[in-house]
């Protein structure tokens, strides 16, 4: 039978961010994921630690450092400077009602980070923030891990409604062209991609567990891949918070089979309290759908807003 194995290591260590204000505990480790041939839906279940963490004041879209500086943080870190173009880092918002809300960095000064896509409800307003390099297709998908060169591809949905294929191509991740350079592709956190594989791929993955809430864009008329961020169990839907970031008996949620086969198995709904299936019957929570770690569902919804995913050690 067809199937997604997954082996899995978890420590505890004490780690400080490069010119972080304060040392903290977070917990790192390492998971392994043994794939069969066919189609899945894999999220990414660790993050980057942060190189940065402090308070700031944000003005339209920059957001000025209070008490230190950046400039350890030059515009370069957060621009490839290559076609595809991707930003290399994200602010992650840690207060307020944004708490979990990322938007990509676009350069920095000695004193402040300008972000993009900040929204004008956050301007004036000081909070807590943290930067983080963004995981990226080049740091799991290689060679050694077994993925076919020139013919299993990696697809990726994008917020405008277009997909990216990526392949690994003489040894590196390239666009559809098997020669543009492409493994600096970031994958969202929270979010996943769509594998296509014709021979057994294990995937290891390595990083930091996220230990604060996350909010996941999702937008409409987009195949919106999202995931768990859980690396050490599955998900049960009724212990999500699917049922309040779903709108009741619009938005969707749809689970399919993790073995390689791609079957439907489930559609999640929400009548604004508890997630049902698509008879609008609550699931109960002894008998309903689990998402296995590193996969992930496909959420369909009218108009844009955000997945909340809590962190599973907190």
């Amino acid at each position: 039978m067809k199937k997604l194995s997954v082996a899995l290591a978890i420590l505890v260590a004490a780690v400080m961010a490069g010119n972080a204000t304060t040392a903290t505990s977070q917990v790192v480790g390492y998971s392994k994921y043994s794939l069969s041939p066919g189609q899945y839906i894999f999220s990414p279940t660790f993050v980057k630690p942060a190189v940065f963490k402090g308070t700031g004041t944000i003005t339209g879209t920059s957001l000025s450092v209070i008490g230190v500086t950046t400039s350890s943080l030059t515009p370069t870190t957060f621009n490839d400077g290559v076609t595809p173009n991707y930003p290399r880092a994200y602010v992650e918002i840690l207060s307020g009602d944004y708490a979990g809300v990322a938007f990509d960095v676009t350069s920095t000064t000695a004193s402040s980070v300008v972000a993009s896509d900040i929204p004008s409800t956050l301007n004036g307003q000081n909070v807590s923030f943290a930067i983080h390099p963004h995981l990226t297709l080049g740091d799991i998908f290689n060679a050694d891990s077994g993925f076919p060169e020139y013919s299993d591809s990696i697809k990726l949905f994008n917020s405008d409604g277009s997909e990216s294929i990526r392949f690994l191509s003489g040894g590196i991740i390239t666009t559809d062209d098997f020669v543009t350079p492409a493994g600096h592709t970031p994958i969202y956190v929270g979010s996943g991609v769509l594998l296509n594989l014709t021979a057994n791929v294990t995937l290891t993955l390595t990083g930091e567990v996220k230990s604060t809430i996350t909010k996941v864009p999702v937008f409409p008329g987009v195949n919106n891949l999202v995931g768990t961020l859980n690396p050490s169990s599955g998900l049960n839907v009724t212990s999500s918070n699917l049922a309040t970031s779903l709108s009741a008996y619009s938005d969707s949620a749809t689970l399919y089979s993790n073995d390689g086969s791609f079957t439907l198995q489930n559609f999640i709904y929400s009548d604004g309290g508890s997630v049902t299936d698509d008879t609008f019957t609550p699931y109960d929570s002894a008998n309903a759908p689990i998402i296995p770690s590193g996969y992930g569902m496909l959420v369909n919804l009218p108009g844009p807003q955000y997945i909340v995913l809590s962190s599973p050690i907190n």
